[in-house]
């Protein structure tokens, strides 16, 4: 006999959520603007002054609801993540990082959001969040 439960089962408990997590550093020092960055670009660029913008690292995970995921920032914070629902208007995903920041951010799909910025060397660190579903 099997163990365990019928897939279909899985498929509405297990139901996963790619979420990709981008730590860019935007800098006053002049520079290119890293193509990887340009939707971040396009969503910074009024917000406050730099001159270059390039990513630092790019992390994909897969997390089922209510999973763990995260990512340390250069700084030696660590961003935490986690899925808590999933709904046509977008995933509800609780973003911490610890000491700092704890919010709920409902992020449609394929939408990169800005979720923080911190000072860093010659600049601002950015992290996105963007999820694929």
């Amino acid at each position: 006999g099997t163990a365990g439960a019928p897939a279909s089962v899985f498929a509405q408990v297990g139901q996963s959520v790619g979420l990709s997590l981008t730590v860019s550093h935007a800098s006053t020092k002049p520079g290119p603007i890293d193509p990887n960055a340009a939707e971040v670009h396009r969503q910074l660029r009024h917000l406050f002054r730099y001159e270059s913008l390039r990513v630092i690292e790019e992390r994909h995970m897969e997390l089922r609801m209510q999973q763990l995921g995260g990512i340390d920032l250069p700084t030696g914070k660590r961003v935490e993540v986690r899925p808590l629902s999933c709904t046509p208007s977008g995933v509800l995903i609780a973003v911490e990082i610890p000491g700092t920041l704890q919010t709920d951010l409902r992020v449609p799909n394929h939408k990169p959001v800005v979720i923080g910025v911190e000072r860093y060397q010659d600049g601002t660190l950015i992290l996105t969040l963007q999820p694929d579903y």
